[in-house]
């Protein structure tokens, strides 16, 4: 993993746009990016909105905690999601193998497999607790900050400077971009390994998630003042009025959590105490009657209201396992008698068309034949479409090009029948196109099944993407298959269309299904991850000191175009943090 993620071999632009998976016109799109005066979630009017298509970045003003401290601005990656997605995988991944001490054990905030949870539990039973904020965190760090990092990590000065550029807007690092949380715990790692001494040598402990600092103990904890020059020194200060002593026999909190029982921390008695009394008179008197007797009739928030007391359940249920299991079955079943459940209503249906593009394909897994299911989704269908023709016509109008011209032209760009040259040039090309990628697989022994198997498939994705694809409308493009009824295939698409509609859920406006055959340009993009994949669960690990081989290098450089890959016999997700790994 070293050799695939080292940015000090990238010496050229080309080359950077090819590890972001962009080209250069999208690169440009982000350095040259400036922020709108006014905020494009501010009020518009209908017709305003309907001139919106995809913006590169989308502001949000995301009222504080407290509403005194007016509103924190975090910026969405609409364009590029993926790709800044995929470029915090990789630069993790380079940090953790050429940063010393990346990530620092201290360090809870923005990490796989660590939360609140962990952080607040590193201080649970500790009689004294110091807590205190980091004021601007994100803010603070600056694009010379970053570039900073890239140089003494020997990135090239030029690649550096754009790298810097693409991962911060207006000077510094934004909330919001998937890139930001992995940068900032790698410049905040001086100050973990300075605050990390100054608590062992006061004999206390210290954690870090985000800008929120933690010191506990038994006895004297450091002085504010030597966490203070501590902070100067690394170009940060105490956010003013955020500083919190307190001892045993106080409220403990630490990351929102109580940490008073030595033996782990809880969700704090009095936001326990308000779920149960929801929960009581829902019971009592059934939803809508009791939202009615606190004043509130209109459906949509009572509906607001609902979806809020889901994410408390969801929250109480994980921090407290012992009654996790009795509240939400508690829940479900208030639910079920009022025959209600979480939904969002739809407020993105002025956005640009998504395509859906479908195919098939078998695969072998210890000798039983696995069907899988691939689909390619993207609000660029004509571009997928050109590049993939460019890339076609390309290797057909080469005189010494190896394989079956005939086929090509018969099927058109289908994985089975590219030479390894012809792969390896269509997938170099679909890293940088933008689309994401989706694939359910399960094992489908007998022949007779082969339907039922692609539509518990089908079933298993589809309601999903139709909430992401909210929009003006949805174009899904099947592969036209024998073995399986297009009938049966509108059915099922328009009956998740349907649900999601009465549930007044996120849907697009309108769902068109198509079928198409080969050759098809927009099809030859789930039927190469298809390909990829399969390859890939079946290649073999290196030999010792050998390089690595093709077939994994070939789906690693697609790795981030797999947004989800599922085992439906076993509902096992597999994703950038899960990642899935080869059958062999």
């Amino acid at each position: 993993m070293t050799s695939l993620y080292d940015f000090s071999r990238i010496t050229t632009r080309e080359a950077l746009t090819a590890v972001l998976g962009i080209d250069e016109t999208m690169l440009d799109l982000v350095l040259t990016f400036q922020p709108p005066i006014d905020s494009p979630t501010a009020k518009n009017s209908p017709e305003a909105i309907k001139t919106i298509t995809i913006p590169v970045f989308l502001r949000h003003r995301v009222p504080k905690k407290n509403r005194n401290r007016g509103f924190r601005t975090v910026w969405e990656p609409i364009l590029l999601k993926s790709s800044y997605k995929g470029l915090a995988r990789k630069l993790d991944a380079f940090f953790r193998h050429h940063l010393v001490g990346y990530p620092h054990e201290s360090a809870f905030g923005y990490r796989p497999g660590r939360n609140i949870r962990e952080n607040a539990q590193v201080h649970a039973g500790s009689a004294r607790i110091l807590s205190l904020d980091l004021a601007d965190f994100f803010p603070n760090i600056s694009k010379g900050h970053i570039k900073k990092l890239f140089l003494a990590m020997g990135v090239n000065a030029t690649v550096s400077d754009l790298l810097s550029r693409f991962v911060t807007i207006e000077g510094a690092l934004a909330l919001g971009l998937p890139t930001s949380p992995v940068l900032s715990n790698a410049i905040a790692l001086p100050i973990d390994l300075d605050l990390g001494i100054l608590a062992d040598q006061s004999n206390a402990r210290y954690s870090r998630y985000a800008d929120d600092i933690t010191f506990s103990g038994n006895g004297e904890l450091p002085t504010l003042e030597r966490i203070e020059d501590c902070l100067r020194q690394h170009g940060f200060q105490i956010a003013e009025g955020k500083t919190r002593w307190s001892k045993r026999g106080q409220s403990h909190y630490v990351t929102g959590l109580s940490v008073s029982d030595p033996a782990q921390p809880h969700v704090p008695r009095d936001r326990k105490q308000a779920l149960r009394q929801q929960l009581y008179y829902m019971e009592k008197f059934g939803i809508d009657d009791h939202f009615r007797r606190i004043g509130t009739n209109d459906s949509d928030v009572i509906q607001q209201a609902l979806n809020s007391i889901d994410g408390m359940v969801k929250f109480v249920a994980h921090h407290e396992p012992c009654i996790a299991a009795p509240l939400k079955m508690q829940w479900n079943e208030i639910l079920r008698v009022n025959g209600k459940k979480p939904s969002f209503k739809p407020k993105k249906q002025n956005r640009e068309p998504f395509y859906i593009f479908v195919d098939e394909a078998e695969f072998k897994r210890a000798g039983t034949t696995v069907l899988a299911l691939a689909m390619s989704v993207s609000q660029h269908e004509e571009r997928i479409v050109q590049e993939t023709r460019e890339v076609l016509e390309a290797e057909m109008q080469d005189f010494w090009a190896a394989g079956n011209i005939d086929a090509l032209r018969k099927r058109g760009l289908h994985f089975a029948d590219a030479t390894e040259d012809l792969r390896h040039s269509y997938v170099k090309r679909l890293a940088s196109m933008p689309f994401e990628g989706y694939v359910a697989f399960h094992p489908c022994a007998d022949p007779r099944n082969y339907e039922d198997t692609y539509l518990r498939l089908l079933g298993a994705m589809i309601s999903r993407r139709l909430i992401a694809a909210e929009s003006q409308f949805v174009c899904l493009y099947f592969e036209e298959n024998s073995k399986v009824s297009q009938e049966a295939v509108r059915s099922l698409v328009q009956c998740a269309h349907d649900q999601l509609k009465r549930a007044n859920n996120r849907h697009p406006k309108l769902c068109v299904v198509k079928f198409v055959s080969k050759p098809n340009f927009g099809i030859s993009v789930p039927d190469f991850l298809l390909g990829v994949l399969g390859k890939y669960l079946h290649s073999k690990p290196a030999a010792a000191g050998g390089p690595e081989p093709r077939d994994r290098l070939m789906f690693d450089r697609l790795r981030d175009k797999y947004r989800l890959i599922l085992d439906l016999s076993t509902w096992t997700e597999y994703s950038r943090r899960q990642p899935i790994e080869p059958w062999q």
